[in-house]
């Protein structure tokens, strides 16, 4: 079945020829009447102008001495390009100053009825007879010449015009009918375009109105489909991490109780003094070993409450968080003789969501420490831009191999297994940092180092919803 919008493009292609069409022929039919109206009149033509309106003129002389007659008659022949003057029965000009001198010398009566050449003008001498007496002697003078009526640039505008008017017309109704086309869809486009913005930002809270019957109509339909099942999707990966959620939480809870009971067994075994440097040995295995059972405790515990809204409201200066992260930060580094620096390129009175921040931090510091080695050094960066804040944490370590960097910000997924294990590490500190980064509408990634030789990773939220 052909495409309606195809329809809809085809039909304003007609309407543009046919108004186009319309156009030509009333401009073809203008031009026509303006240039036959230009058609040059004969070199006569005064002539036989003058020599109609003259008889008009003799068999009506009562009516023509009339002043207001006259003169109306002395303008209807100046826009024809004729002098009518009126001399007196002696040859004397009593109306107008041209001619004076037609008559000087000559015997008057003789040049009644007869055309005289006199300065460059033909003179027709009319004698006015009324009563069998001359009252008055009526001269039209005129020159035999060709002319038009109009100029011959305006004759060649319009012929010019009948030639080019096509193309203009369909340029002009093309671009007419296009616009209108354009303002047809540009809603639902924008509509549209909204809607994908808004599913980038994973909210599916919104409608579309469009329901026409035609290719952006199936368009729209099929986004509303997509969005319904976006948030099924979206709905169910909610309930697979709540009880995910719930998983961690339980299991986290249930082997606090034994964890806390052998830490404080060893506690006890400590105080003995009895003990052989075997059994000594094997008491200070169980230790590490519970230290490692409460770093995994405490990273599932944080899994758990990743997806916790109500942690955002918590709010608190640059400057605050950074004074009590370091202070937490700092005796580890030093334990390990680790080279430690800042760089904060920050309005550090920015405020910011500090428990999920902090949280971020705390990890990526974790990483850092545990896997750079003893006199190492650590770098922490801070710079305001493009309305983000942007953090980034860069160790001396060993670093992370290109091939691995995005998985390591998956559940369970370390870099390095056996040293993650000998430390404690459950594999999900990136996996916790990268849902924090994500709550906060922010993005995290790997990178290469700018000034230490290990690990770089980088973050950034935006600024405005805190400040």
């Amino acid at each position: 079945m052909e495409q309606s919008i195809i329809k809809d493009i085809r039909r304003l292609y007609t309407k543009s020829i046919l108004w186009t069409i319309i156009m030509t022929v009333i401009t073809v039919i203008i031009s026509l009447l303006v240039i036959f109206g230009t058609i040059e009149r004969p070199a006569n033509y005064n002539e036989k102008l003058i020599q109609k309106q003259s008889e008009i003129m003799k068999n009506h002389p009562s009516k023509y001495m009339k002043p207001s007659e006259f003169n109306k008659m002395k303008r209807y022949f100046e826009k024809n390009d004729v002098i009518l003057n009126k001399y007196s029965p002696s040859g004397k000009l009593i109306d107008g100053s041209e001619f004076s001198g037609l008559f000087q010398g000559k015997n008057v009566i003789d040049m009644f009825n007869q055309i005289h050449f006199y300065k460059g003008y033909y003179h027709l001498v009319q004698p006015v007879v009324i009563n069998h007496q001359i009252k008055e002697i009526w001269v039209y003078s005129y020159q035999i010449k060709s002319r038009n009526t109009v100029s011959r640039y305006i004759i060649f505008v319009f012929t010019a015009l009948s030639f080019v008017s096509p193309i203009v017309y369909f340029i002009l109704f093309s671009r007419y009918f296009i616009n209108k086309l354009y303002r047809s869809i540009k809603e639902p486009l924008e509509e549209l375009l909204n809607a994908s913005n808004m599913i980038r930002t994973k909210d599916l809270e919104f409608s579309l109105s469009y329901n026409n019957n035609n290719e952006i109509g199936q368009l729209t339909q099929s986004f509303g489909q997509m969005q319904r099942e976006l948030k099924k999707s979206l709905y169910e990966n909610w309930r697979k991490d709540s009880e995910w959620a719930v998983m961690m939480s339980s299991l986290s809870h249930d082997l606090k109780t034994p964890a806390t009971l052998i830490a404080l067994s060893t506690e006890i075994l400590n105080e003995v003094d009895e003990l052989t440097p075997n059994q000594q040995s094997q008491v200070d295995i169980i230790n590490r070993n519970i230290t490692k059972v409460n770093n995994i405790l405490k990273s599932m515990g944080h899994a758990s409450n990743v997806k916790d809204p109500t942690l955002i409201d918590n709010v608190m200066s640059i400057n605050e968080l950074i004074q009590g992260l370091e202070s937490d930060i700092i005796p580890l580094i030093e334990k390990k003789n680790i080279q430690y620096k800042h760089d904060l390129r920050v309005n550090q009175d920015l405020r910011i969501p500090y428990l999920k921040v902090n949280r971020i931090l705390e990890n990526l510091f974790a990483n850092a420490i545990q896997y750079t080695p003893e006199n190492g050094e650590i770098r922490f960066f801070i710079e305001e831009k493009n309305n983000h804040i942007h953090f980034a944490v860069e160790d001396s370590g060993s670093g992370i191999k290109r091939e691995n960097r995005d998985l390591v910000f998956s559940k369970h997924v370390r870099e390095d297994k056996s040293r993650s294990n000998s430390l404690g590490n459950a594999g999900l500190g990136l996996f916790i940092v990268k849902n924090l980064v994500e709550e906060l509408n922010g993005n995290i990634e790997i990178v290469d180092p700018l000034v230490l030789s290990g690990t770089r990773i980088e973050f950034d939220i935006p600024q405005f919803r805190f400040s």
